[in-house]
């Protein structure tokens, strides 16, 4: 398993509400989208590879808190909604997207996520 930047413990800290109870599995999630993000990023790390300076492994943390805490957010909007992708009552029909097609939360950080991790406005290398 590669690095994860936060705890069960540090994303219930964060939020203010118990994690999910799949929170080990998004939170490395999280950090493996951090990581992709930050993959031409220029830092010092540790031994194990997390970051050496403690307000970069800070907004590491926070971003994947962030990111977490906004996937279950989401999940709970869509059990709010209901089961239901198309309905219909006489002449009256609904309809939205499934839930299961929303398959850009998993592969994106959101922006609150990103403008964390921007804020350190560390150098970036470019290969050409």
């Amino acid at each position: 398993m590669g690095r994860v930047y936060a705890t069960t413990a540090e994303l219930e800290a964060y939020t203010g509400k118990p994690a999910p109870a799949n929170a080990a599995r998004r939170l490395a999630r999280a950090s493996r989208l951090v990581d992709a993000a930050m993959v031409a990023a220029v830092y010092e790390v540790d031994a194990d590879g997390y970051p050496a300076a403690p307000e970069a492994r800070s907004a590491f943390r926070e971003a994947v808190c962030v990111q977490v805490d906004a996937w279950a957010g989401r999940e709970a909007e869509r059990a709010e909604l209901g089961p239901w992708t198309s309905v219909s009552a006489g002449p009256v029909s609904m309809s939205r997207p499934d839930a299961g097609a929303r398959v850009e939360d998993d592969t994106a950080l959101t922006a609150e996520a990103v403008e964390i991790l921007e804020a350190l406005n560390l150098p970036r290398t470019v290969w050409t």
